[in-house]
């Protein structure tokens, strides 16, 4: 089993604080370009991972569909934004996308303390929910820009999301690290 979720942990946890910090700087449009190329560095580990995560089910049973769902409409989400903050368009189109994003965010959030997934449940759990919400929360953020409240408690909670998954991510490494340590591909064998 080769499993990459660490690093599609991380670039969650980038992405959800480079989204949190977006909403609170509320960037004036000749500045989004650059933030479009951050979104779009997410985008680009996130589909390159989820995508094969999908189709192939490296991990054992429904983490694949836990992480590797998310982490595709995550990713889909944030390829569009990038484009959209590149060409200096509005957010809201993607912010739609993204409240139904959150809800589902939410519900596998819930599912995996449920189903106690991952060896700290709660965590991952809280994650996910905190992700989706922060997503939901940005559509209003977005479509009612004179309403600054608003973005900056989406802004909040994505920051606290974003600190989560990058608990995770940056905690998975060292136990993924050993246990591939001696790890040798079929094709060296």
């Amino acid at each position: 089993m080769i499993d990459y979720l660490a690093v599609m942990l991380v670039s969650v946890g980038a992405g959800l604080a480079l989204l949190a910090l977006y909403l609170f700087v509320n960037p004036a449009p000749e500045n989004r370009p650059t933030w479009g190329f951050g979104f779009g560095a997410t985008a680009l580990i996130l589909a390159s991972t989820a995508i094969p995560m999908i189709v192939s089910w490296p991990l054992p049973g429904s983490y694949n569909v836990a992480f590797g769902e998310p982490a595709l409409m995550f990713g889909a989400l944030f390829t569009v934004a990038g484009l959209a903050l590149v060409f200096r368009l509005e957010l809201l189109g993607p912010a739609i996308w993204g409240f139904f994003a959150g809800i589902t965010a939410v519900i596998v959030g819930q599912q995996i303390i449920a189903h106690g997934m991952t060896k700290e449940p709660g965590v991952a759990g809280l994650g996910f929910i905190l992700a989706g919400i922060g997503g939901i929360l940005t559509l209003p953020a977005v479509a009612m820009k004179n309403q600054r409240w608003i973005a900056l408690i989406a802004a909040v909670v994505l920051a606290v999301a974003a600190i989560v998954w990058l608990y995770t991510g940056f905690n998975s490494y060292p136990g993924h690290i050993a246990d591939f340590a001696k790890y040798v591909p079929a094709y060296m064998k």
